[in-house]
């Protein structure tokens, strides 16, 4: 049987001697003494960190630069590859490259097929 002091098992018992208050008081007084002793120990360790937060950029970022209006800058991207898309144009006419609309370009292939590759059987 579990050992009683007064009717009390010892082994379930809460703890009946804590730190004295004063150890907490002290050492929150210490903790607040180092955190407001701390900004000037780095200003003194750091003597220049005040006068690099105030510097500003003088030269402007490569791009890719934020977006102010995305959906507008998307909505005029999509529109001129729409427009590439279903023109003709030329891509290089020193070679004679140029380009048709995607949709006239489909009917031409699914007609005439694809130079080296075997043609479906018909039925």
């Amino acid at each position: 049987m579990a050992e009683t002091h007064d009717g009390v098992r010892l082994e379930t018992d809460y703890e009946r001697r804590d730190i004295p208050l004063k150890v907490y008081a002290y050492a929150a007084l210490g903790l607040l003494v180092l955190l407001a002793m701390a900004p000037w120990v780095v200003l003194v360790g750091y003597p220049t960190v005040g006068q690099d937060v105030a510097r500003h950029l003088t030269i402007a970022p490569p791009p890719p630069r934020l977006q102010i209006s995305s959906p507008e800058d998307l909505a005029a991207y999509l529109a001129e590859q729409r427009a590439l898309l279903n023109s003709y144009g030329w891509v290089d006419r020193s070679k004679g490259i140029a380009r048709e609309p995607i949709g006239e370009a489909m009917k031409r292939l699914a007609q005439d097929g694809i130079d080296g590759f075997p043609k479906q059987a018909s039925p």
